[in-house]
């Protein structure tokens, strides 16, 4: 009898193991209604159901979900892990899924599967443990697409089971013993499934294997879902700040690994796929730029701390780069134009733009994207006029994209590839879409191409003292290929053609660019973009157009200036023309010729490169007289911008319900992490500053007006404004501004220039850029002027 007695718990056991795999194969292909109904009419909560042979089976609701789980991981652990294993395992995790979706209107399923922590522990076990050894899988092409299902399911049954608040499932995992061991494995296990999708978007690009479209198309988009979720993620602030201090993913490349193969994708013609493959990319540069704002580690140090690393990151460099040059060229946006299906394809070129503006700001990488990136940028300088100025100076984008987030149905995705679903019962991939206007975007991406140009062009010699005029000298190796006479003069008329077609765009650019202030550029990188143009026209410039440009200037009809001396290179006619093609208004960007102050000829001087000890004069050319101060303070290092014009929009409507937020600090949080979502990581100091100084900048511009109203007009006509109150705040309204400092020093003049924000006293009013000096300048006491003009005009 003893023995017997002993059996009996193991042949209840094994009953209990049969119930559970006939369980699992059964109930997994039950829709959520279906299985819903069962669970509902379920008897002394049995369920019972008939098999697919006709005979009858139940097992009890507690028992399956208590046992379920473990069951999954006993299978996991003794199984021999092939094809029909993983079947199983992603039959479970629908059925996992179908549970937890139905757990809230249960109140058993409720409280095993949701509240028991000891079943969340197994969760999380199961869970971690599948996509490890999904991250250990060899490339068997032929578990590929249940690969990347099973892999995708598993990734989303955290958000069944946990929360699908992005924020609240970081924090639970961080919260983790084991959540840097997940980091590792996810984004390995995601770079399998990429490595299985390059060898199918080969096939069907080298061999038109269209017979495996619909297979292509569903491991396209469980790639996508599984990268999506690490997305999301890593647009949490800390999670993205652990994930920096991991040693495999950051020191050891893991992540730039990924994000390279990724870029190599190749583009396939077929709609869908094109579109995906974009995405995809976007979705890639999208965390790498996520994990360039963490401040506490510098990702690009650590990527950059070993040689291996830094070749890698070079290497993925060169594909955003490779890439950029191919949609500079136009040559993605013909493709699948021919399908009456369009797709999203993410904000693909933007986010590629955007970490060449961080990398080129870096001193890892700046001689790098110089040496790599600069033939891009002249070859976009030669564009024709017209199509430079309609591709880079328009205010609405001839071409657009759009960002977008996959609604993955982890479902209709398991169901499809285990063949309960067919393609006609599966929805089409469906988006939740971010638009972005077309003029918005438009001026994001010319702002980007500027602020890539004032990166460049900085100089700081602590950091980066062989990179001294490294973009300049590169850019005119570049521009010899197509003027190949450069410098100093051009002999053919193709060649000045180029070279002054080149200097009218860069000038179009600088004053489309000035009329990007605040909103997406700041102060500093369009002086910087002054430099370069100041630096470079000199030198493509032949000294003979050079005097007949003077000579056409000093004749100009109408001219208001008295003593002849207008700044060469572009009349403002043709200024002002320019600024109306490009539907901006002059008063916002020029200052009126009445109220210029007049820059002495002998200021204005070609530029030569002897050596690095020797003094070099600059030659305005028609720029604004800013970009005449030293170069120490010209090519100074420049803070980023605080919040792009998104997070502005957003920040002014949430005050119009909550006017006094800084003295709110559990709100400020709240905001500066929803900010945080939408561009660069706001703090909560920063955004309280930020609110300090709206407030302030609104008080000062109410007591103003009443001045006005009050006073009347002053002595002289003029317009009853404080010229100190229409000076820009420092820091401005939406930028960090860099200290100011006094303006250069010549060797023929002594002079100190500020740049001011002028009212016109003409009867008209427009805010424009002037010029104020003190010193002597030309012969002039600028000192005495100003000392007379206050006392005609008291503040």
């Amino acid at each position: 009898m003893r023995p017997a007695k002993e059996d009996a718990p193991c042949r209840t056991k094994q009953m209990q193991a049969i119930d559970l795999v006939s369980a699992i194969k059964e109930l997994h292909t039950l829709s959520s209604q279906e299985l819903s109904k069962l669970i509902r009419d379920a008897d002394n909560d049995t369920i019972q159901w008939t098999t697919s042979t006709g005979s009858s089976n139940q097992i009890d609701v507690e028992a399956l979900a208590r046992n379920f789980v473990v069951h999954l991981i006993a299978k996991l652990l003794s199984s021999k892990r092939d094809e029909e294993l993983f079947r199983y395992l992603l039959g479970g995790i629908r059925l996992l899924h179908s549970l937890c979706d139905l757990a809230p209107r249960n109140n058993k399923l409720e409280q095993i599967l949701l509240d028991d922590l000891k079943i969340s522990e197994q969760m999380f076990d199961f869970i971690f443990y599948l996509i490890t050894v999904l991250a250990c899988f060899k490339k068997e092409s032929q578990l590929a697409l249940v690969h990347s299902a099973l892999l995708a399911c598993s990734l989303y049954l955290l958000t069944a089971f946990i929360s699908t608040q992005w924020n609240e499932l970081a924090l639970v995992l961080l919260a983790h013993p084991k959540v840097d061991i997940f980091m590792t494995v996810a984004f390995a296990a995601v770079h399998v499934d990429i490595q299985f999708l390059q060898v199918r978007l080969s096939q069907f690009t080298d061999t038109g294997m269209r017979s495996n479209l619909a297979e292509v198309n569903r491991l396209c988009q469980h790639c996508e879902a599984s990268l999506q979720f690490l997305q999301s993620l890593c647009q949490q602030r800390f999670f993205r700040e652990r994930l920096v201090k991991n040693k495999e993913l950051c020191g050891e490349g893991g992540i730039l690994l990924l994000a390279h193969d990724i870029m190599k994708l190749p583009f396939c013609e077929e709609s869908y796929l094109m579109a995906v493959v974009s995405r995809l990319k976007s979705k890639v540069l999208s965390i790498l730029l996520h994990l360039c704002e963490v401040e506490s580690v510098s990702f690009l140090d650590v990527a950059a701390s070993t040689t291996a690393g830094l070749t890698l990151a070079k290497s993925t460099i060169f594909q955003v780069l490779e890439l950029l040059k191919t949609m500079f060229r136009g040559d993605l946006n013909g493709l699948a134009a021919f399908s009456d299906k369009t797709y999203p394809r993410g904000l693909l070129q933007l986010n590629a733009m955007r970490l060449t503006d961080i990398l080129s700001d870096d001193s890892n990488f700046r001689s790098y994207i110089t040496m790599n990136f600069t033939e891009v940028l002249t070859t976009i300088f030669l564009l024709p006029h017209g199509e430079f100025l309609s591709s880079w100076c328009s205010s609405e984008s001839r071409l657009s994209e759009e960002d977008a987030t996959l609604d993955y149905d982890s479902l209709a995705a398991a169901g499809w590839v285990l063949g309960v679903l067919t393609s006609s019962d599966v929805p089409e991939s469906t988006f939740n879409a971010c638009r972005v206007s077309r003029t918005s975007y438009a001026f994001q991406r010319t702002s980007l191409l500027v602020k890539v140009v004032a990166n460049l062009t900085c100089f700081i010699p602590d950091l980066c003292k062989e990179e001294k005029d490294l973009f300049l000298n590169t850019f005119l190796q570049c521009l010899q290929k197509e003027i190949p006479n450069l410098p100093y003069g051009v002999s053919n008329d193709v060649g000045a053609e180029k070279a002054a077609v080149i200097s009218q765009n860069l000038r179009s650019l600088l004053v489309h660019a000035e009329s990007l202030i605040p909103g997406f550029l700041n102060q500093d990188d369009v002086q910087l973009f002054r430099v370069f143009i100041s630096q470079l026209d000199p030198l493509i410039t032949p000294e003979t157009n050079i005097d007949k440009t003077e000579e056409g200037n000093a004749g100009n009809q109408g001219s208001p200036n008295p003593h002849g001396n207008e700044n060469k290179g572009v009349s403002d006619n043709s200024v002002v023309e320019e600024l109306n093609q490009l539907n901006i208004d002059p008063s916002n960007v020029l200052v009126r010729q009445e109220h210029r102050i007049d820059l002495p000829q002998s200021f204005s001087a070609r530029v030569f490169h002897e050596s690095e000890g020797d003094a070099q004069n600059i030659e305005t050319n028609g720029l604004d007289s800013n970009a005449m101060a030293s170069e120490e303070k010209q090519l100074r290092k420049r803070k980023r911008n605080i919040m792009n014009h998104m997070q502005v929009t957003m920040i002014e409507q949430a005050l119009q319900n909550e006017p006094d937020m800084q003295r709110k600090a559990a709100s400020i949080q709240i905001w500066a992490d929803k900010l945080s979502l939408h561009g660069s990581e706001i703090s909560a100091s920063q955004l309280k500053n930020w609110l300090n100084n709206r407030k302030a900048k609104l008080a000062r511009a109410a007591a103003k007006d009443a001045r006005v109203a009050s006073g009347g007009e002053k002595q002289g006509g003029g317009s009853g404004t404080d010229p100190v109150s229409d000076t820009p705040e420092s820091p401005d309204e939406f930028f960090d501004q860099a200290p100011s400092g006094s303006g250069g020093q010549g060797s023929q003049h002594n002079r100190n220039l500020e740049a001011q924000y002028i009212m016109h006293t003409d009867g008209e009013s427009g805010v424009g850029v002037g010029v104020s000096g003190t010193g002597t300048w030309a012969g002039n006491n600028l000192d005495h002027d100003e000392q007379q003009q206050q006392q005609q005009n008291p503040r």
